[in-house]
């Protein structure tokens, strides 16, 4: 079986941490001060392909975020986080033939990243939409983590069209921040904010736009070595992915923890310590999906709520209603009349 991505899995290139580290510098932290605070020791940058835990990075962004006082963290860096800065991934999706060829290149390979979002393409009518996802819960980090990669996938597309990007929307998970206005400064257009999850949508004419430095045989180079990365980082299929792979092809019909575990050939405890080892439990991913679907639903159909709550496996819409005012603090209605 392969090993779950958890905290101490060493996946993170050590190229965000130094545009984290810079940054800070720029907002007036010393590095010395981060890295006490963090408890990381400083060595674990020494080499341009080192990679960190998940856990070492949380420690340095938290560190950052409590004392650079920039509550926008998360957007600063991701305009920073270009082409170069995502190593052989970005060399890759700079070589594409196309728009459209660089995201499939980046969503085949982007877990040699060691991002903490599983990623998706679906097409919307005219438009592509990139749906991220958190892999496992990320706490206070939530709102940076998402910020960060977002605003570095439209800094890309913007730097790969050489364009300002027209049609452009966008949409978080998380409640609107004090700052959101800066939101519309970065992308050029207000966010959405309370959405199932994070989103970034572009018309599909832009996925055909020819690259200028378009190099097939780079590409093949790059693919090649992002194989073997991905065989040495054992990312391609996490046990929370496969859960919630799970939970979202029997929505109404949720198996409980031992079935589950018996559907992905694993024992209840089993399952339950790999998903304490990520920082979470199969009730909280449950939920989670809950979470997402009702949203889903409550934006996207004109289903009543009691229908709903049967999707949702809720035999009585009253238990529905207090679960979702658990989640949003909104009741159903509310949250779909605001909608």
């Amino acid at each position: 079986m392969k090993q779950t991505l958890n905290f101490t899995a060493e996946l993170v290139p050590v190229a965000y941490a130094e545009a984290l580290l810079a940054l800070a510098e720029e907002l007036g932290l010393a590095r010395a001060e981060l890295f006490a605070a963090a408890r990381v020791r400083p060595e674990v940058l020494g080499s341009p392909n080192a990679r960190l835990s998940f856990i070492d990075f949380h420690h340095l962004t938290q560190a950052a975020l409590e004392r650079c006082g920039e509550p926008a963290l998360g957007l600063v860096l991701g305009q920073r986080l270009n082409v170069s800065t995502h190593g052989i991934l970005g060399y890759a999706v700079l070589s594409s033939a196309n728009l459209g060829k660089a995201l499939q290149f980046a969503l085949k390979y982007y877990r040699v990243l060691g991002l903490s979002f599983e990623l998706e393409l679906v097409e919307q009518g005219e438009d592509m939409e990139l749906r991220a996802v958190e892999s496992f819960p990320m706490g206070p980090q939530s709102r940076f983590t998402a910020e960060g990669l977002l605003t570095s996938i439209h800094t890309i597309a913007r730097f790969l069209l050489g364009e300002e990007l027209q049609g452009l929307a966008v949409g978080f998970a998380h409640p609107a921040p004090d700052y959101a206005e800066r939101y519309a400064e970065v992308f050029g257009v207000a966010a959405q904010f309370e959405q199932p999850f994070h989103w970034l949508r572009l018309p599909q004419h832009y996925l055909q736009r020819p690259m200028a430095l378009a190099n097939p045989a780079t590409v093949q180079m790059c693919e090649q070595q992002c194989e073997a990365l991905l065989a040495s980082l054992d990312v391609q299929d996490g046990l929370l992915t496969r859960v919630r792979r799970l939970l979202l092809a029997r929505p109404g019909d949720f198996p409980d923890l031992e079935s589950a575990a018996s559907a992905l050939h694993t024992s209840g405890r089993s399952l339950r310590r790999h998903l304490t080892q990520m920082g979470t439990s199969y009730q909280q991913v449950l939920d989670d999906v809950r979470k997402r679907l009702a949203l889903q639903y409550l934006t996207t159909t004109h289903l009543p709520l009691y229908e709903i709550a049967q999707l949702l496996g809720f035999s009585d819409p009253s238990n529905f209603r207090r679960a979702f005012r658990k989640w949003t603090g909104k009741l159903p209605g509310d949250y779909r009349a605001e909608e």
